[in-house]
């Protein structure tokens, strides 16, 4: 029973997403994903997932981003520690993850699997409405490399694979006034990787 059921939910909300969700030509909604394939100006992959546990009986979403942009400067720079997540993208996170539950209808961080028709619409506009307003502006920030990504960064530098190298390179690109920025907090404990490394690249990078 509960694999009709998903089977039936999973359907309808890829109709729902595909006839409600306004996305750019180098995003494709997919069978339980919208694939990002951007080539030319910007060169980015990743992909906004979503993922059913069994033992929560529930949905969740995962997002992954690969700037080939930010992973070249990253390289170039070379930074003495370690990216912050275990995977080799720019950025990753799954709603599993929020400390605040954004997405989540529930403590355990999914969105239950709907029963029957009624809930199947609710649950739709639910996902879609958070996809819309919180995650998909959250992967464009990044993509599109825009200042709005700073403040993402700053919220959750543990979804980022450099945090701080991600804000130094936004202010590059978008020359940003450090006037503008809370450089006290970027060049704290939880955005620096190595803070006398991090300080010095500021000070000869900008």
């Amino acid at each position: 029973m509960s694999i009709e059921l998903r089977k039936n939910f999973e359907t309808e909300l890829n109709i729902y997403l595909k006839e409600n969700l306004t996305l750019t030509n180098y995003m494709k909604i997919l069978k339980n994903r919208i694939n990002i394939n951007r080539i030319g100006d910007i060169n980015v992959q990743g992909e906004l997932s979503w993922g059913y546990l069994n033992n929560a009986n529930g949905y969740f979403l995962s997002l992954s981003i690969d700037s080939i942009e930010l992973n070249d400067f990253f390289n170039e720079i070379a930074p003495p520690y370690k990216s912050n997540l275990l995977t080799d993208n720019t950025f990753f996170m799954n709603t599993l993850m929020e400390k605040f539950k954004l997405f989540a209808t529930k403590i355990g961080g999914t969105v239950d699997l709907p029963r029957n028709e009624e809930e199947i619409s609710k649950t739709c506009e639910w996902i879609f409405t958070k996809i819309r307003d919180i995650y998909l502006p959250r992967v464009m920030n990044l993509i599109d490399l825009k200042s709005d990504a700073i403040n993402d960064v700053i919220a959750n530098p543990n979804y980022y694979a450099y945090p701080f190298l991600t804000i130094l390179y936004i202010i590059k690109k978008n020359n940003i006034p450090l006037s503008d920025i809370d450089m006290d907090f970027i060049l704290s404990k939880k955005i620096t990787g190595n803070k006398l490394f991090d300080k010095n690249l500021l000070d000869t990078y900008l």
